[in-house]
């Protein structure tokens, strides 16, 4: 027989043991990174969305003292690296750094059926880049609507280059404001052979990022007739925004980094507080500012809001310009 005393020494023991357990439990929970993270980039090496990637895992692996690795998995408009994403287990471990051309998967590859707000936890905005609108140097057209009047009247269809569906999707509304019924928006797997095109002739506008429209433009290879911001580019002073051309279209790209919905609130947390820390790095700002980029890093609720925004500006645009698009 136990006496009293007995038992309620071996309660007490028994609770004690029960808290130490729920506190190791609790730990190993809220304890993140517990290995490796890997920051996958569905862009080849080398790109931009690359070097920002790179230089953030720098700066997350010296803030969690943890290995942060990048792996390129690239094809399919950016599709193959964030669908291995969403094969990863939902523990954190796997971020994924993308551009809003996602926005527009609804319906240019409606097979995947992805919504970014229903698969994926959004981190924050990392950036934002305008897209620009350039031609050949030796165009005579002074600004966007002259060039788009010329277009318009020429003997032969213009053709407008993309490199991106959101490019190509700046493309059609551009031809469509102007009045240009037989254009083509020409889809390429890359800027370098679209701008050898440009540059050869083969096409008559090519819409490019600004990083990549700036030395292009000073070395004299380009003229910028707009950028896609709501107030002049400093890099690109002269050059007008497409509100200022008389188009009032989005027009630029954002990277963003998110994980697979279903990642634990303390790992989630961890992600946004180790990305803001890394945010206040110079050679993190230094490194978006050399790509052209604009450095922004809001809040989850900040950058799921302008999503949210976004999806609904796009949607119109997207049923009437790519829905109906040949496959």
């Amino acid at each position: 027989m136990y006496d009293r005393k007995s038992i309620r020494v071996a309660l007490g023991a028994l609770t004690v043991s029960i808290a130490a357990l729920a506190a190791g439990t609790a730990s190993a929970q809220t304890a993140f990174p517990s290995k490796p993270v890997t920051i996958v980039v569905p862009y080849s090496a080398g790109g931009g969305t690359d070097a920002v990637a790179r230089t953030l895992a720098k700066a997350l692996a010296s803030h969690w003292n943890q290995s942060v690795i990048v792996e390129n998995r690239t094809g399919a408009d950016g599709w193959i690296g964030t669908q291995w994403t969403l094969n990863q287990p939902a523990d954190g471990h796997t971020v994924l750094i993308q551009l809003n051309s996602l926005m527009l998967w609804r319906w240019s590859m409606p097979e995947h059926k992805f919504d970014v707000l229903k698969d994926m936890r959004v981190v924050t905005k990392v950036q934002d880049s305008p897209m620009v609108v350039a031609v050949r140097a030796d165009t005579n057209a002074a600004d966007l609507k002259s060039f788009l009047a010329q277009c318009k009247s020429a003997p032969k269809p213009c053709n407008f280059g993309g490199a991106t569906v959101s490019a190509n999707l700046v493309g059609q509304q551009l031809m469509d404001l102007g009045g240009i019924r037989d254009g083509t928006s020409v889809p390429y797997k890359g800027t370098a052979p679209m701008m050898t095109d440009l540059l050869g002739g083969h096409i008559d506008v090519a819409l490019i990022s600004a990083n990549q429209a700036v030395p292009m433009s000073k070395e004299g290879r380009v003229k910028a007739l707009a950028v896609g911001l709501d107030k002049r580019y400093e890099r690109l002073p002269s050059s007008p925004t497409f509100e200022e051309a008389g188009f009032p279209i989005i027009a630029t790209t954002w990277y963003g980094l998110m994980v697979r919905q279903g990642t634990p609130d303390a790992a989630f947390q961890a992600i946004v507080e180790g990305v803001q820390t890394a945010s206040k790095q110079p050679e993190v700002i230094a490194a978006i500012e050399s790509q052209g980029g604009i450095p922004v890093f809001n809040s989850p609720q900040a950058f799921e809001a302008s999503i949210r925004h976004e999806t609904e500006v796009l949607t119109p645009l997207g049923e009437k310009y790519l829905a109906a698009r040949p496959k």
